[in-house]
């Protein structure tokens, strides 16, 4: 049950490690989106993965920055090692613990440090100091691994080398590091790891590099061609393994065929059943008779069943009983010895006691005679000790046989009382088993205990001895005498000879018959020996190539450097090196291609920073094959990122949100969008807009409602409303918008509490499931939360606060004192919402969520949700896979089925949206509603309750290394089929008028794509931000 137990935990831990890995590779050949969900068998994702330029770069960066700070921290390691080992311990440990400090330190710190010294120090960022960067944290690895294989390399072998002349240098060379290599090979195995593995660090000190790590990281969402590049990762990892066991394996089988020959037994199995075979054919003819199987399967059983027996009998181990009889035989003879010491050694104190006392006696310095009274007395100390065990054994033997005695009398009467029965009385056998055990127990009383247990154990050793060895030779006959009955000898011609027995000596024919059998059974006898003296002579081939295979592998490993006429030779340099020399080859022709390809994808016309999980990837690939250009396509997971990096690397194009648009043009880091530049679109209309552009005006086929694209109005007057703080320009001089949307709130309709609740405020008809946005109120959620109803909200502060700003004032944020708000401060009105958001965080039932919201939402965990109308679509979506190839040359745009209304429509429209997306999961009730109620605080009760409309917008960096290509590209990508991809790559609203209007998705999900007219943008106040920041975090810290 233990060792089940053991073995049973082992396939657990098993399990806990192979399953997810055994989950990615399933769901690496999933045919949908998710990676949740099982469809059906498909290889799309390894085509999608293969296809994704951007992800395929950062791999080849990922790998050649782990290969080249793996090769550099090496090298600095083992240095540091062989140093640390020629100085003082105690110096050596300090620079150690020194050394050691980035293992504990946090990657964040560690990360932040190194990105200011490249700051302070000029460094640019890049290869260069992500490369520094990743040797920093890697030489700590190779010293811990390396240093104590460094400090058990024996000295005598060093001393031995200097002794023989060799300088520092080759001992280092041939000694040290031959040594040292299954360490720094491990070492080099881990900096690889944790290389290829890291993201913080290389986070902030990549600038224009992206690993994998930061690519995923960074990702919106999770990808399935993520489990393509794990399963590609597992095979490499797997692949790698057995290449290394299989150099292990044969490395180890060509010492163990060293080791055998060195001792005489290599092949000695093939060499003796030979010879054995040899010995049996020789037998054979010269007995002239031949072994051969009985087909009785009786006796072939028996046989069988005896050779098992006998094997049992061998392999019985006896060891532990054996052992503890010879133990117990030990221990009583210590005892008797001890027994016996006693008396000798009170006899000696007593000796030694008595001329102490004479020395008294003649003293008369009374120093000594003190010590020696001392002594004296100590003696007699020891004399009691051993006294008191003499009289308890005599006390004891005493009364043993006093007992013995007892024993005597019973046995006595036992033996009277037996007389005295018959012998056909059944009490008889127990007098006589009763009488045995009295007088067995009067022996030993009157032996002494010790002695007769002495006896019986060396009795019982002795008879288990025989026991085993009578029971082996026993078992050993019975299986000879089988094997004589299963394998019967049989002459050549036994047929003849029995044709010769039966043979009528009184026949006339008799002599002449008797002279033809022998002749045949003469025959047969030359006949069969010839087939047998083949045998031996392939069999004696057989073995004289075996032993010449042994004398050249002998005379190869092990050659007679003493037999005359010796001559080393020399193998040439090729011969000798030619698997280091093909390694080499290999490792230096795979880092050159990986080089190659990383310059390749380095040398870059483009540099774009972006959202994770904000395109297509197959955008980019497309643009690149369609322009010949390579692009750098980086990714980041917040507008706070980005603007770190622009101090440490500089984009060509960016996609931040509308309020970093603002900051970074304020900063004179963007460029104008020249959108006479920008055919693919109509040039929105904002303030101060008077370009004229001929290229546009002048174009022949140029038909704004139809060639051209324009972005939906709504979004322009949003964007309208961020300015610029020192020139009132709108952010559409710098910005071009990527993707839009809104927050607003989601409802669970399948708990019946909730539509009762929506019922009651008059939001929400049952009957005829209408809703009314102008009586629903941001105060919901406080109700709500009163009320116990689940509520997930998004995490992002400003949005927090935004619910208590457009509950109190109908506003997004804290404004400017005016009339048209009392006048209130900033920080007035900061501080009053403040206390709305408490109270409202402060329930155990409200709940803040980042990336998690959409899946609480999706499994239906909520009852009010507060998120983006984008999330709230891909929370809401059944699949995300596209019809377009399925439900080619149906109507899906037409209801009607009207084909020449098609046609118009699409002659009309060159692009048009034909990727549509399945409606909604079918086990999600919702809906979605953007407040309009009024303003709740006193004295704003004039003005109504919106929402926040956020954008992130495309800009150009006013350090722009390619304009003439950055216009290609934004004329690629505000394209109609560019946008339908982006859109169904993220599941956001794209800026196009036409796709907003002709949503990608179906059913109440398309009125959700679009956002609502009435909202607002967040302005950027970095002070009064941070304040709100401050505040928020202040209640989140107290937030049970």
């Amino acid at each position: 049950m233990k060792k089940f137990l053991k073995s049973s935990y082992f396939a657990l831990i098993l399990l806990f490690i192979y399953i997810p890995i055994a989950v990615m590779i399933m769901f690496s050949f999933n045919s949908g989106n998710t990676v949740s969900k099982w469809e059906s068998f498909s290889l799309d994702w390894y085509k999608t993965f293969l296809e994704n330029s951007p992800f395929i770069k950062s791999i080849v960066v990922s790998l050649f920055v782990a290969i080249v700070s793996t090769l550099i921290s090496i090298v600095i390691g083992v240095l540091a090692v062989i140093g640390l080992t020629r100085i003082k311990t105690k110096p050596a440990k300090s620079w150690v613990r020194i050394a050691n400090i980035p293992l504990v330190n946090a990657d964040v710190i560690t990360a932040v440090g190194l990105m200011l010294f490249f700051v302070f120090a000029g460094i640019k960022f890049g290869i260069f100091s992500l490369i520094a960067a990743h040797v920093s944290f890697n030489v700590p690895y190779v010293i811990i691994t390396v240093l104590p294989f460094m400090a058990r390399i024996d000295k005598n072998y060093l001393d031995a080398s200097r002794d023989l002349g060799a300088t520092n240098t080759k001992t280092i060379w041939k000694i040290v590091l031959p040594i040292l290599t299954p360490a720094i090979i491990t070492a080099a195995a881990i900096c690889f790891a944790m290389s290829f593995d890291d993201f913080i660090i290389s986070y902030f000190t990549g600038g224009e590099q992206t690993n994998v790590s930061s690519f995923i990281y960074t990702a919106k969402r999770m990808q399935p061609y993520i489990n393509v590049f794990g399963v590609l990762v597992v095979v490499a990892i797997v692949i790698i393994v057995l290449i290394w066991n299989t150099i292990q394996i044969i490395d180890q089988k060509t010492k163990q065929t060293k080791e055998l020959i060195k001792k005489g037994d290599y092949k000695i199995k093939q060499i003796n059943h030979l010879k054995n075979r040899i010995a049996y054919w020789n037998k054979c003819i010269e007995k002239q008779n031949v072994l051969r199987f009985s087909w009785n399967f009786v006796e072939w059983f028996k046989l069988k069943i005896y050779g098992l027996q006998l094997k049992a009998l061998n392999s019985k181990n006896l060891n532990a009983k054996i052992s503890k009889l010879e133990w117990k035989i030990a221990r009583l003879n210590d005892e008797i010895k001890s027994e016996t010491r006693y008396k000798t050694i009170v006899t000696k104190l007593k000796e030694k006691k008595k001329q102490i006392e004479q020395k008294i006696a003649k003293l008369g310095n009374n120093k000594k005679v003190y010590k020696l009274e001392a002594i004296s007395i100590k003696l007699e100390h020891k004399i009691t000790k051993y006294q008191k065990e003499i009289d308890w054994i005599k006390e004891r033997d005493e009364l043993d046989k006093q007992k013995a005695l007892e024993i005597g009398e019973e046995i006595a009467e036992l033996k009277s009382d037996l007389a005295k029965l018959s012998k056909d009385n059944k009490d008889v056998e127990w007098y006589n088993n009763k009488i045995a055990n009295l007088t067995k127990k009067q022996k030993e009383l009157n032996e002494g205990v010790n002695k007769a247990k002495l006896r019986e154990a060396i009795a019982k050793l002795a008879n288990m001895n025989s026991s085993i060895i009578s029971n082996i030779d026993k078992k050993h006959e019975q299986w000879l005498n089988q094997k004589h009955k299963v394998f019967r000898k049989i002459a050549f011609a036994a047929n003849i000879d029995k044709q010769i027995a039966a043979l009528d000596k009184n026949a006339a024919n008799y002599q002449s018959e008797l002279d033809r059998l022998n002749a045949l059974r003469s025959e047969k006898n030359s006949m069969i020996e010839q087939s047998y003296y083949a045998k031996i002579s392939k069999a004696e081939d057989k073995l004289n190539k075996l032993n010449g295979e042994i004398s050249t592998k002998k005379a190869k490993y092990f050659p007679d450097i003493t037999a005359e006429g010796y001559v080393a030779k020399r193998k040439p340099w090729i011969q000798k090196s030619w698997k280091r020399l093909t390694m080499g080859i290999l490792l230096v022709g795979s880092f050159g291609a990986l080089t190659t390809a990383y310059i390749k994808n380095n040398i870059y016309d483009l540099v774009i920073g972006n959202w994770g999980s904000y395109i297509d990837p197959t955008l980019i690939t497309d643009f690149e094959k369609e322009n010949g250009v390579k692009i750098n396509y980086q990714q980041y997971d917040s507008n706070e990122s980005l603007y770190n990096k622009s101090y440490t690397f500089s984009y060509d194009i960016m996609v931040p949100s509308d309020y970093m648009v603002k900051k970074l043009a304020q900063e004179n880091k963007l460029a104008k969008i020249d959108w006479c530049k920008v055919t693919s679109l109509q040039t929105p209309n904002y303030p101060g807009h008077g370009q004229a552009c001929e290229n546009k005006d002048n174009n022949p086929d140029f038909e704004p409602t139809e060639t051209y694209d324009k972005i939906n109005d709504t979004l322009v007057n949003i964007l309208n409303k961020t300015q610029l703080d020192q020139t009132s320009e709108v952010i559409l001089n710098y910005g071009i918008p990527w993707l839009w949307g809104d927050v607003r709130m989601v409802f669970n309709m399948n708990n019946p509490d909730m539509v009762d609740l929506l019922e009651s405020k008059g939001i929400y008809n049952k009957e005829t499931k209408e809703t009314d946005s102008s009586k629903l109120s941001w105060n919901i959620l406080w109700e709500a939360a009163d009320k116990g109803f689940r509520l997930t909200l998004n995490e992002d502060p400003k949005n927090e606060f935004m619910f208590a700003f457009e509950k109190l004032f109908g506003q997004v944020q804290a404004i400017k004192p005016s009339e048209s708000n009392h006048n209130l401060s900033k920080q007035q009105q900061i501080d009053i919402a403040e206390q709305e958001v408490k109270s409202l965080l402060a329930h155990r039932n409200v709940g803040l969520y980042g990336d998690q919201l959409t899946d609480k939402v999706h499994s239906g965990d909520f009852d009010i949700a507060v998120m983006y109308n984008g999330d709230a679509i891909y929370a809401h979506s059944g699949d995300y896979e596209s019809e377009g190839e399925e439900g080619e040359g149906e109507n899906s745009d037409n209801p009607s089925g009207n084909d020449e209304n098609s046609e118009a429509e699409e002659s009309a429209n060159e692009m048009r949206v034909t990727n549509k997306i399945e409606g909604g999961d079918p086990d999600l009730e919702s809906i979605t509603m953007v407040p309009g109620a009024p303003a709740e605080y006193e004295g704003f009760e004039s003005i109504n309750q919106k929402t926040n409309i956020w954008s992130d917008n495309l800009v150009i960096s006013a350090d722009n290394r390619n304009l003439d290509l950055t216009y290609k590209f934004i004329n690629f990508i505000y394209t109609r089929d560019s946008q339908e991809k982006i859109a169904e790559e993220t599941g956001a609203t794209v800026p196009l008028n036409y796709i907003v209007e002709n949503a990608p998705y179906e059913g109440v999900l398309a009125d959700w794509y679009k956002p609502t007219d009435d909202g607002d943008p967040f302005d950027l106040d970095t002070t009064w931000d941070n304040y709100l920041v401050d505040k928020f975090n202040n209640i989140i810290a107290t937030k049970n």
